[in-house]
């Protein structure tokens, strides 16, 4: 597939490149990580809607990585013994470039999780109030004893994890472009055929939606196998 020559696609591609550097900007600034990060706890309102958002992009970035580098067309995989090494997503750190120190800055992660199956759920515990606590006891605090509100202040230090590795992958697209381009080679798993749920997301506007599906289905046709 040359998703470069159709001047359709070029559009929505490069629709989505300004998009996803906006919307990171927009993320950003609602983590307050300029010029340091200054905001590690959110109240809850703004923590789903910032992890929403970010859940967005991740979903949004590895598409345009995937076409660009199906674009670019696969690259033979590097092998150890003549075995194929490709990272797993029990390997997070193997998305990392060659020749960059880990730990620096969080590595974006190419190949989306296969959804969990579901587990059979806890039997479930009546209980008539908050349990008795001892004061010469260390009691941590059940937070089943009080209910979820807006208004509660949760950590914010896993979103911005996210967004700094959805930064490095705006920041060197190159380097992760190359190495799409080798899972790509290796024919490694990388998108799930579903679409998002977080394209039909309420918090999207019917037209943004619409594209975001749109971008998926490309990248579908373009992971689909040749089978002429």
């Amino acid at each position: 597939m040359q998703a470069r020559s159709d001047s359709s696609l070029f559009g929505l591609i490069e629709f989505w490149w300004s998009v996803a550097s906006y919307l990171a900007s927009s993320a950003q600034t609602g983590l307050g990580l300029w010029p340091i990060p200054a905001k590690p706890f959110l109240p809850r309102a703004e923590h789903e809607r910032l992890g929403g958002l970010i859940t967005f992009l991740e979903a949004i970035l590895r598409r345009l990585l995937y076409l660009e580098a199906e674009d670019l067309g696969a690259l033979p995989s590097r092998s150890l013994n003549g075995l194929i090494a490709v990272p797993t997503r029990s390997q997070p750190h193997q998305d990392a470039p060659p020749g960059t120190a880990l730990g620096a800055e969080p590595r974006f992660r190419l190949m989306e999780s296969t959804p969990r199956k579901a587990a059979n759920p806890p039997p479930k515990q009546f209980r008539t109030g908050p349990r008795i606590r001892f004061l010469d006891e260390p009691a941590p605090v059940d937070l089943r004893d009080y209910p979820a509100l807006p208004t509660d202040i949760l950590p914010s230090g896993i979103l911005i994890r996210r967004l700094r590795a959805i930064n490095h992958a705006l920041d060197h697209p190159g380097q992760y472009i190359t190495r799409m381009r080798r899972l790509i080679g290796a024919a490694a798993p990388v998108l799930r055929t579903a679409c998002p749920p977080v394209f039909r997301s309420r918090r999207l506007k019917h037209l943004q939606q619409e594209s975001a599906r749109d971008l998926h289905a490309v990248a579908m046709m373009a992971h689909a196998p040749d089978t002429s």
